[in-house]
This record gives structure tokens, C-alpha cells and sequence, in this order.
């Protein structure tokens, strides 16, 4: 699988008049809450956030208040016409494998995202953003990992009734691919309640990692 395979399943979504769930792929599967509490242990009122793949601003409209400000980076305007209009977010309709900035920040979060690309794509992506967090910065990663080994899954879901693309690498390997592009210090987390984690074989976790 590819990254054009995932981008082509949220693109049919965007056009298909989605609500502020849709990118949850089961709205029972927002734990966005959660994120929020989790980020704000490490975020303030002095805090300058990149926000990777927003999506329609789960987590962003629970955090924009809490924080100096918000760079939303979302692909779809489908998706992103749900994100809170305030003077410290700014929302940049984009590509994330293509963004760019001069511009560094406190704190990076890829929450849901990285699952979609595969490890080569996820290297160059951790290795792209590492420049965009200040030094003594923090990038935080959630999302579903492989518990023992990678689970990639390809095909048609009988569940979304739709064909689906995700990699959901082995916890270990993803904490050795985002200090490999720079980051030190990776911590994994598990920030969910056990009913939340619904496979024996992948599990959600976010790792922590500091920019020296």
C-alpha cells in the first residue's frame, strides 16, 4: 500500500457530504477528548502547535483556546470547513507530505495520520517535519500500532463497506523511525481506556519525542 490508496478513500469521503465525524471512520471512535488532555500535558498558553492532518478539527477545536496558536495542515476544505474560525488558527488546505514552512514550532502532533503511509513515506514525513519543531521542541504521535509485529491492512472491509488502507507498524519500529529522522528521548504512552482498543493484534499508543 501507498499513501494514493488512503488518499483516494478520504477524498471519496470529503465529497460525500461528510460531518464533523466522518473522520473517525466510525464516529463511535472519537476519543478526541482523550488527545486533548493528553496534548495539554504538554502544551500551554505559550504554545505554538502544528496540527498534521486535522481532519474537521476534532481535536483542534477543543485545544485552540488552551494554546498560543494552532497551523492546521488538512488536505480536504470538506474536511476543514469544520475547524474553528479564530485569530490564532490559521488553516493551510494542503498535502502534508508537501507542506512547507520556515516557520518552527513548540509542538507538532500527528494524531491518526501516520497510519496511512507506509514506512518509507512515514520516514521521509518524520525526517520533513523534524525541521519545523523549534529546538527543545515536542512531537507527539497517536495512533493504532502493531503490538507484536506490522499489521497492514489492504482491501475491501466488509465493516466500512468500502475499501481500506492502513499500516499499523510494530510499536518498536515507530519509535526507531521517528528518532532515526532526529528526535530523542521517545517515550510510548498508552492514553486510552482498554475498552477503546477494540484488536488484539494493534493497540493505540502516542509517542512523545524532544528535539535537542
Amino acid at each position: 500500500m501507498d499513501n494514493s490508496l488512503s488518499k483516494a478513500f478520504f477524498a471519496n469521503m470529503a465529497k460525500n457530504q461528510p460531518d464533523q465525524k466522518s473522520v473517525k471512520i466510525n464516529s463511535f471512535n472519537d476519543y478526541t477528548q482523550y488527545d486533548v488532555d493528553f496534548i495539554l500535558k504538554y502544551a500551554n498558553q505559550n504554545t505554538s502547535v502544528l496540527d498534521v492532518a486535522s481532519g474537521t478539527g476534532l481535536i483542534i477545536n477543543k485545544l485552540y483556546d488552551k494554546v498560543k496558536d494552532i497551523t492546521a495542515v488538512e488536505l480536504f476544505t470538506d474536511f476543514s470547513k469544520f475547524i474553528v474560525e479564530a485569530p490564532n488558527v490559521i488553516v493551510v488546505n494542503q498535502d502534508v507530505a508537501k507542506f512547507d514552512t520556515k516557520k518552527t514550532f513548540d509542538l507538532v502532533t500527528m494524531f491518526g495520520i501516520m497510519q496511512y503511509f507506509n514506512e518509507e513515506e512515514s520516514r521521509e514525513i518524520y525526517k520533513k517535519y523534524f525541521n519545523f519543531v523549534k529546538k527543545g521542541g515536542t512531537i507527539i504521535v497517536k495512533g493504532q500500532l502493531g503490538v507484536k509485529e506490522d499489521v497492514t491492512v489492504s482491501g475491501f472491509s466488509e465493516e466500512l463497506k468500502t475499501n481500506y488502507y492502513s499500516q499499523y507498524r510494530y510499536k518498536e519500529k515507530e519509535i526507531e523511525m521517528i528518532e532515526s529522522a532526529g528526535f530523542n528521548n521517545s517515550q510510548l504512552f498508552d492514553i486510552y481506556p482498554k475498552e477503546c482498543n477494540r484488536w488484539e493484534n494493534t493497540h493505540f499508543y502516542a509517542i512523545v519525542a524532544n528535539k535537542h
